[in-house]
């Protein structure tokens, strides 16, 4: 899990490596989004929230704590970034359109599949036209080639785990319990350190997305899917492929364009609507005990 949403919150995004991107900065990242993962499967596996509300809910609590408790920029550009990334790029994007497409996709016709990658890879593109607004410089095509499209393979690779595990583990509470006590701890230091009243919106969100998950969830275990085939799985690596043709060929000939501008226009309030419409049937479900009797 941690190498697909590594890739996808990540390389993804990023498009093309930073100029101080060291493969110890890489694994540190790598480990980083291991741990928040783990605390997703550990809410996924005890609230027992399921299919494609918990693949989004899932995100979204990764993207909050990655930007609330790791990389502090949930408390940057107030209100904008409690939606930017965490629900328009970590839930949406990392959460639904890879993960979750790339688990039900194998299964797809063909074409379809295809199609969905394509469909992945132009976005991609899409968003990556704007850097060379940002950036002094951008590596040359081989490099983003191989940060897209050669790292991307992390992705099949983790798809494949992912289906030899087959259920989401559902741990004892006490061990459930102790890498959301870890990230709670950092952030309690964090916030210590420096007590900003903004930082308490960590908490809030994280605790609404948590909440929810429980009350979207059932009883029984949580299935990551029907396990695709290898050579499907295989297939991911042409959406960063054509990303990184598509997004290179646009920096060297035109220069920068307003695709992140665009990409925001729609992610922002679909991700932003589609976790308030959840808080609000999470309001209106029964309550736990009351559905299983």
């Amino acid at each position: 899990m941690g190498l697909i949403a590594v890739w996808a919150s990540e390389s993804f995004f990023w498009s093309a490596p930073m100029p101080d991107l060291t493969v110890a900065g890489w694994f540190l990242t790598w480990l980083a989004y291991a741990l928040a993962c783990a605390v997703v499967l550990s809410a996924v596996g005890l609230t027992g929230i399921r299919g494609i509300r918990g693949v989004f809910l899932g995100g979204a609590l990764m993207g909050f704590l990655i930007e609330g408790v790791v990389v502090d920029e949930l408390y940057l550009s107030f209100p904008f970034h409690l939606v930017w990334t965490p629900l328009a790029w970590h839930a949406l994007i990392t959460g639904v359109c890879v993960f979750g497409m790339a688990r039900v996709a194998p299964h797809w016709p063909l074409w379809r599949h295809l199609l969905a990658l394509i469909g992945l890879g132009l976005f991609g593109a899409t968003f990556a036209t704007f850097w060379p607004s940002e950036r002094d410089s951008l590596p040359p095509g081989d490099v983003v080639l191989f940060y897209l499209a050669g790292i991307g393979l992390v992705v099949p690779l983790g798809l494949i785990v992912v289906d030899r595990i087959g259920q989401v583990p559902r741990p004892p509470l006490w061990v459930a319990l102790v890498v959301p006590g870890l990230a709670l701890a950092l952030w309690v230091g964090k916030t210590i350190a420096n007590p900003a009243p903004i930082r308490l919106v960590f908490p809030i969100m994280a605790g609404l997305t948590l909440w929810a998950m429980w009350r979207l969830g059932g009883a029984g275990p949580v299935s990551f899917g029907a396990p695709g085939a290898v050579r499907r799985h295989l297939l991911f690596p042409l959406a960063p492929v054509i990303t990184a043709f598509i997004a290179v060929a646009i920096w060297e000939n035109v220069g920068a364009l307003e695709g992140q501008a665009v990409v925001a226009l729609v992610t922002v309030p679909v991700s932003l609507g589609w976790w308030l419409w959840l808080l609000w049937r999470a309001a209106r479900a029964q309550p736990r005990r009351a559905a299983s009797a």
